[in-house]
């Protein structure tokens, strides 16, 4: 039995593949960047996710990462999120953590067409 669901991420129609799971350049201050930066990686060696994806350390904080990510719980485009029921903004992967601190389940809503496409 699941009880006090939160929504973590709201999504209209036609969300591909490479909304959740980009293949686009690393970022130095996304999650994946800051793991690779913590490891010694320079960001100049970070390369893509596309390039990163047999790490599975660097996938996980890859995970719905695109920059042109329209979550309709924010107003902003982008790897963000909404912590219910403070309010608080932020990174996509900050909010879920901090729901898992609080051991609150959560739920991502999508219309159609959910993860089609392919961006390999």
């Amino acid at each position: 039995k699941v009880e006090n669901m939160r929504c973590l991420l709201k999504f209209g129609d036609s969300i591909t593949t490479d909304h959740i799971s980009p293949v686009s350049r690393i970022p130095k201050d996304s999650h994946a960047g800051r793991y690779l930066e913590k490891l010694g990686v320079d960001a100049k060696d970070f390369g893509s996710y596309g390039t990163r994806r047999g790490n599975a350390e660097v996938m996980v904080r890859g995970t719905f990462a695109n920059l042109k990510l329209n979550n309709l719980l924010v107003d902003e485009m982008g790897p963000l999120s909404v912590h219910h029921p403070t309010g608080e903004q932020g990174e996509i992967q900050s909010i879920a953590a901090k729901y898992a601190e609080e051991g609150v389940p959560l739920v991502v809503i999508a219309g159609e067409e959910y993860g089609q496409g392919s961006a390999r």
